[in-house]
This record gives C-alpha cells, sequence and structure tokens, in this order.
C-alpha cells in the first residue's frame, strides 16, 4: 500500500536545509571535542574548582553518575563530554538520510511522470 506524500517547498529547500544540518553537525562535532578537551584541562588545573563549601555542592551534581547508553553508569561531566559530539554525528547522518530520501523521491517522482505520460499516449 503506497501513501501520498505531499511537499510544500521546493526539493531544492529541502535538500539545502539537510546539508546545512550535516554541516552543522560536523562543526558541532570538531568544535564540542575541541571544547571538552578544554574544560578537562581546566578540571586537572589546581584553582579552577577550589574546596569550598560552594564547589564541594557543584561538584557532587557534576560527579553525579548517570546511566549511559551501554546500561553502565559513568560520572555526569564525562558522560556529557562523550554524548555531545555524538549528537553532531546523528545530525550529520539526518541530514544525508533526508538527502537521499529527497533524491530518491525526485526519481521516483520522475519515473511516475514518465508512466503517466506513456499511459496517456504522450511518448
Amino acid at each position: 500500500m503506497s501513501s501520498f506524500v505531499e511537499i510544500k517547498t521546493s526539493v531544492a529547500d529541502i535538500l539545502g536545509i539537510a546539508n546545512r544540518l550535516r554541516f552543522a553537525g560536523q562543526s558541532m562535532s570538531t568544535t564540542m571535542g575541541d571544547r571538552f578537551r578544554a574544560i578537562t584541562t581546566l578540571e586537572g588545573t589546581p584553582g579552577t574548582l577550589p574546596r569550598d563549601e560552594f564547589t564541594n555542592e557543584f561538584l557532587k551534581t557534576y560527579h553525579k553518575s548517570v546511566e549511559v547508553s551501554d546500561g553502565g553508569g559513568q560520572q555526569m561531566n564525562e558522560a556529557i563530554k562523550t554524548t555531545v559530539p555524538q549528537l553532531g554525528t546523528a545530525m550529520d547522518k539526518l541530514g544525508a538520510y533526508v538527502a537521499d530520501a529527497m533524491w530518491s523521491y525526485t526519481g521516483t517522482d520522475d519515473d511516475n511522470a514518465t508512466d503517466i505520460d506513456r499511459a496517456g499516449g504522450r511518448h
């Protein structure tokens, strides 16, 4: 059973959005990787997180164990450093999927238009 698809913008617009999504995902992965390396350096620098009543309370949450995708546990700060760059990769893959789907849609639409023309006697 087929389903009707209505696209209310141009295929070119959707392909542009997909390409921007891919670029944003790639950029996010690169940028966040750099930022998290800097954060890791700062975390290890004496004096960044001085032990006092405010920092101690902050660190309870910052180092809180959270469940990660493999079912295990990881400190929250490390889980964020691991997960956020993966979001960029997911954005890149989503953009690629949308672009591939639009090219497939366009090809199928063109083939169907040709079949309809032939069925109507226009060769």
